[in-house]
């Protein structure tokens, strides 16, 4: 796989989300019923101005991984129990485009750790993605994957 890596400065970014302990098995039965729940958030409390849909994580363990699904948001919000205002990372992080299939994406994060450490970047543990405008299409999807540098 051919990945196109940018390093850039990223600003943090607040966003709506639903955090969430998930088994690396049920994240594609988990992930969009957790989205459905930010929605819901979104909509009963009329926030305006919202963006993409993000996806913040860190490293796996024990075929687990602790996640934050949820919405890009103009400004932060007063939390409830189920729905918390997060910030996407500030600092260094190394990204790339992915154009295509969701299903590709476990390798578009690999290969993206891959180039970090093959040009000695050491990688924070924080990463995300941003999902752009919904396509039907698989290959017209955009999602930026993002890994924090330490």
């Amino acid at each position: 796989m051919t990945l196109e890596v940018e390093l850039v400065e990223v600003e943090e970014r607040p966003m709506a989300a639903v955090r969430a302990r998930l088994a690396m098995t049920d994240i594609p039965d988990k992930i969009f019923p957790l989205m459905d729940r930010v929605w819901a958030f979104i909509r009963t409390n009329g926030i305006e101005g919202f963006g993409h849909n993000i996806w913040l994580y860190g490293t796996p363990s024990g075929g687990e991984i602790d996640v934050e699904i949820g919405v890009q948001v103009p400004a932060s919000f007063a939390a409830t129990d189920e729905i918390v205002c997060s910030r996407t990372p500030a600092g260094k992080a190394a990204c790339a485009v992915h154009r295509g299939d969701y299903a590709e994406l476990p390798r578009v994060n690999q290969a993206l750790v891959s180039w970090c450490r093959e040009n000695g970047h050491t990688l924070a543990g924080r990463c995300w993605e941003i999902y752009g405008d919904w396509e039907e299409d698989p290959a017209k999807r955009r999602t930026d994957v993002y890994h924090l540098i330490a």
